[in-house]
């Protein structure tokens, strides 16, 4: 491992996608985070906008990986993690672009790491950009009623201790640190579901092996792209949170698949007549809504059964051809 003493090797890795503005920022953010063995990796997931040349431009001395066709988060996700695995990074630090991390939030989610070997990934606290007092996900946890993973811990003083740490059973996809080993024994992020509830498949298959954990002594602020109320979701989360809602328990028990796929409609229900209070002043908008969730529900129904593609597996051979590649730019580079 590429490791100090005092300070294992951390890859950030920053997915950015039409969104240069909100990666440059968080990019700032990291570098001014205070941790000496953070090195930062921008994936661009083919971006039409040019912003991929504007973060080269900003950043000339940080790795930029540009993907040929957008892979989604977990897609473009993996392209680093790769990365990573192939630098010998200890740890690995996923995080939302348009997050914002305070200075220090890192050393408290390794010295849990390091306080427990069992502990394959950690959460911090991160509150809402737009309302810093305002928690966007502490503790989250894992509901089978809600046939989700709920950011926020039901217990109020749970979300307002700065100093909790505990184990939980679901690890919010916004801020992660993962141990390399999770990577190389589980596989990486089911690049099926795109967005939206990877990491809800990712927490369950990693619990199977490690325990989750969450600090709130680590924290971050994050602008929440897909919207704050079902009236302003956005049709990407509409779509994507719809389908992969049925695609994630497709594993479960014939009884609790038949509940996930009722839940779901009557969810899509529910957010539609929410929905229907903007047709006055966004008719054309709404009626978009309302089609990505019907969209959603019938994608999900028609495709729960497929099988996990090749990109959610790491195999040594994989692992060793990563290795090759790298070592090859680096001999070129250098």
């Amino acid at each position: 491992m590429n490791a100090t003493v005092d300070h294992p090797s951390v890859y950030a890795i920053v997915l950015n996608y039409c969104g240069a503005e909100d990666t440059i920022q968080c990019v700032k953010s990291l570098q001014g985070c205070g941790y000496a063995n953070l090195t930062i990796v921008l994936v661009d997931n083919a971006s039409p906008d040019g912003s991929s040349d504007i973060l080269a431009s900003a950043f000339p001395d940080i790795t930029l990986i540009r993907e040929k066709h957008n892979t989604g988060y977990a897609g473009g996700n993996n392209t680093g993690i790769r990365y990573a695995l192939g630098k010998r990074a200890d740890y690995v630090l996923i995080l939302n672009n348009d997050v914002v991390v305070e200075h220090g939030f890192l050393e408290p989610m390794l010295v849990l790491m390091n306080r427990d070997q069992q502990i394959g990934v950690v959460n911090a606290k991160v509150f809402y950009t737009s309302e810093p007092d305002e928690v966007f996900s502490a503790a989250g946890q894992f509901s089978r009623i809600l046939c989700t993973g709920l950011n926020k811990n039901l217990n109020e003083d749970v979300c307002r201790s700065s100093t909790l740490e505990c184990e939980v059973d679901y690890i919010c996809g916004v801020l992660l640190l993962v141990r390399s080993d999770v990577f190389l024994s589980v596989g990486l992020l089911d690049d099926r579901f795109f967005m939206y509830f990877e990491d809800i498949e990712f927490s369950r298959r990693v619990k199977v092996r490690y325990s989750l954990a969450y600090t709130a002594r680590a924290v971050a602020y994050h602008k929440s792209g897909g919207g704050k109320g079902w009236r302003s979701y956005t049709e990407l989360y509409l779509y994507y949170h719809t389908r992969n809602r049925i695609w994630v328990f497709q594993h479960e028990p014939l009884w609790y698949r038949i509940y996930v796929v009722l839940f779901t409609f009557m969810n899509s229900v529910a957010k539609a007549a929410i929905i229907s209070l903007n047709v006055l002043h966004d008719c054309r908008g709404t009626f978009k809504q309302w089609k990505a969730l019907a969209r959603g529900f019938i994608d999900g129904l028609k495709a729960s059964n497929h099988p996990p593609t090749a990109m959610t597996k790491l195999s040594s051979q994989h692992t060793s051809q990563v290795n090759v590649q790298l070592f090859k730019k680096d001999k070129n580079e250098g």
